[in-house]
């Protein structure tokens, strides 16, 4: 269940080849066209007759072999963490498709959706799920800090400012409600910063993830950071070029 928990926590840095200064005032990121709840929950709009017909003999199947429709989901949601966790992402979206059509009101499925197209690079769709599922609980700080990674890793595909912006957001918003077992909060806070061009709180956001993680001392991360302002606490230096 570890990585379902922290899902998005396994995102690339993105650090290489990247020109900061370029990252920050250019926008590559193509015209998008505007989502629709269809077009992001497949279930929403069966293609075919045949389809249509297929989700009513599923949906009536199952209302005989569960108690309830709310128990038949719980099942299907568990049934996609399990799939998701073990890296079969288009098995999870099957479970979450059959999730919802028995209990659309499970805020569960629309994370789910979220992640499973954060690891799937389909970001817009992402976050618009994600989004959804945030309204009907703003203070969750683990779904704050999936939408916030989520924000970031299209920021490495687009070069997006805003997206930085409402990462690092997000992330503050989530520390503020969760201020304990926050290693990976902190981490991404790093990030957000270090492309913001915020060296010093990116350096402070590393030490403090680091003291909490030892796992979080990436060394590339740390690298990168050297070379645009050195550690204020003096733990890394710089390597002399040989």
């Amino acid at each position: 269940m570890q990585k379902w928990i922290a899902a998005a926590g396994a995102l690339a840095l993105g650090l290489s080849g990247c020109n900061m200064q370029n990252a920050l005032t250019e926008n590559h990121q193509p015209q998008q066209a505007r989502l629709t709840m269809q077009e992001v929950i497949p279930p929403m709009a069966p293609a075919t007759p045949e389809a249509a017909a297929k989700q009513n003999k599923f949906l009536e199947e199952n209302k005989g072999k569960f108690k309830s429709t709310k128990l038949a989901a719980d099942y299907y949601v568990l049934q996609a963490k399990r799939t998701f966790n073990e890296d079969k992402l288009d098995s999870a979206l099957v479970f979450f498709n059959r999730a919802w059509l028995m209990d659309r009101s499970n805020n569960e499925i629309y994370w789910g959706y979220g992640l499973v197209y954060g690891q799937q690079e389909e970001y817009d769709k992402a976050l618009y799920i994600l989004y959804r599922a945030l309204d009907k609980d703003k203070e969750n700080a683990r779904l704050l800090t999936d939408v916030a990674t989520t924000h970031l890793a299209r920021f490495y595909q687009y070069s997006t400012p805003d997206d930085l912006q409402q990462s690092k957001k997000l992330l503050e918003r989530a520390l503020q409600l969760n201020p304990d077992d926050t290693a990976d909060t902190y981490y991404k806070l790093a990030v957000s910063s270090y492309y913001l061009l915020e060296f010093g709180p990116a350096w402070d956001y590393l030490h403090q993830s680091i003291r909490q993680d030892k796992e979080k001392e990436d060394k590339t991360f740390i690298a990168a950071l050297l070379a645009q302002e050195r550690d204020p606490q003096g733990i890394y230096v710089a390597q002399p070029e040989r």
